[in-house]
């Protein structure tokens, strides 16, 4: 099954060095001062948001100085477009790691959908202020939806893919729907996270119900929801 990330020739993360966010990390010491930065602003920002976040709070999180930030990374707006790009690879790969899955061979679609829905959901939930920041930032003119939008792409991708694994056709249309279904289904989620329950929160199992069956339907999977095989 070919990825539609495999032809990357460098990663999200790479890419934020390349276009002027952080400074390249050669050294392991290096490497690591930055590693434990993006990890304590990860949880800096989904505690706070963006603008209730401070550069003084992430050093301190991460064991370093302020100085030592403003080596690595101009500013914190520049910082959190490293993080964002580093936390893009992993997502990456985790959703790969979920259709990897070989019980997304063999178990009925529909709790396929739900499982996809729920691990969504609890992995979004972890960062709820992370989101926060995104929609802080694009409120401010910001363009912050590209690598959400090409996790989207390639969701969808894998979703087709498992599809055709299984047996069923798949013309450009439900290709297309597929990629409106997993936005619908990361919307639905995020709304929820910063708008409050409507009607279900986002850890509600219900929800991942109600969404795993909102996929099926909408990609006219009914018949093969069921199906084991």
């Amino acid at each position: 099954m070919v990825r539609l990330g495999a032809m990357k020739k460098k990663t999200e993360a790479e890419d934020a060095a390349e276009k002027g966010w952080a400074q390249p990390a050669y050294q392991e010491r290096s490497r690591r001062q930055r590693d434990r930065l993006l990890k304590a602003g990860e949880r800096v920002f989904a505690d706070s948001g963006f603008w209730q976040a401070h550069v003084a709070d992430i050093a301190k999180r991460a064991g370093c100085s302020v100085g030592s930030f403003y080596r690595r990374f101009r500013d914190k707006e520049a910082f959190f477009f490293a993080l964002q790009a580093d936390m893009a690879d992993r997502a990456e790969a985790n959703i790969a790691k979920f259709f990897d899955d070989p019980a997304c061979r063999t178990e009925p679609l529909i709790e396929v959908f739900q499982r996809l829905t729920r691990n969504s959901a609890r992995t979004m939930k972890g960062i709820e202020g992370y989101y926060r920041a995104l929609f802080e930032l694009s409120l401010r003119g910001q363009d912050v939806w590209p690598l959400m939008r090409r996790l989207e792409v390639i969701e969808a991708g894998l979703v087709v893919d498992l599809l055709k694994a299984r047996g069923v056709a798949v013309d450009a249309r439900k290709q297309d729907a597929a990629h409106l279904a997993i936005r619908m289904m990361h919307g639905q989620i995020i709304s929820t996270l910063l708008h409050g329950p409507g009607p279900f929160a986002a850890d509600d199992r219900r929800l991942h119900e109600e969404l795993g069956l909102m996929l099926v339907r909408y990609l006219g999977l009914e018949e093969s929801a069921a199906d084991a095989g």
